[in-house]
């Protein structure tokens, strides 16, 4: 049963390699991959490259490509990042299969960047870590949490206290417990399965690997 398990989980990692391969050959054959320089997804980049030479489309799938590399240098950041890579990577296919132009690409991804960086100023704003952060960014849309009139902010506060005082949960499974136990104090006004859905997230975003 483990060996199973492992081949499966070794041929599900095998297949996301190669599809993500298979894109990567299929844009630089459309001539989406032809830029080699390193490019930062942020506004100025943006504006820099709009006053440069080369196919836009070129342009956008670096833009994208250097979002992702963000994230692999900071695996901590990756709540915040990753919804916007999503939607990055949504306008590189609409791109690729010609639903939309270059010059509108640009346009979106601009605004993407924009968003990022209203973002990356607000998590330098809250004082907090990028796990205590994480907690109030991903939890600011949640339908049941502002049903409750949870303030994710303070939520994200509580969140940080809790990381100073069970600083080993990671790999202490008794300071794991009690972690999870203070979280469910703030979050009494949830129903009690979104309440330990909302633990689950949270304690998720706190413990990930790589946050500070």
């Amino acid at each position: 049963m483990r060996n199973a398990y492992a081949e499966k989980v070794g041929f599900v990692a095998d297949l996301a390699y190669k599809t993500r391969r298979l894109i990567e050959e299929s844009a630089e054959q459309h001539g989406l991959g032809r830029l080699t320089k390193s490019v930062t997804f942020d506004v100025a980049t943006l504006k820099s490259l709009r006053g440069e030479g080369g196919s836009d489309e070129g342009k956008v799938f670096n833009l994208v490509r250097g979002l992702q590399h963000e994230i692999d240098e900071d695996p901590a950041a990756a709540p915040v990042l990753q919804p916007l890579k999503d939607r990055a990577e949504r306008i590189l296919k609409d791109l690729e299969e010609r639903k939309t132009t270059g010059l509108a690409a640009m346009d979106q991804l601009a605004a993407l960047a924009a968003e990022k960086e209203a973002a990356m100023k607000a998590a330098r704003d809250s004082g907090l870590s990028a796990r205590a952060f994480a907690v109030a960014w991903v939890l600011r849309d949640d339908a049941a949490v502002k049903a409750a009139g949870i303030d994710p902010m303070t939520l994200a506060k509580d969140a940080e206290e809790l990381l100073g005082r069970f600083p080993n949960a990671s790999v202490n499974a008794d300071e794991q417990r009690r972690l999870r136990a203070s979280l469910y104090k703030p979050l009494l006004a949830l129903a009690q399965e979104e309440r330990a859905r909302v633990v689950d997230l949270v304690v998720r975003l706190l413990l990930a690997e790589g946050g500070e």
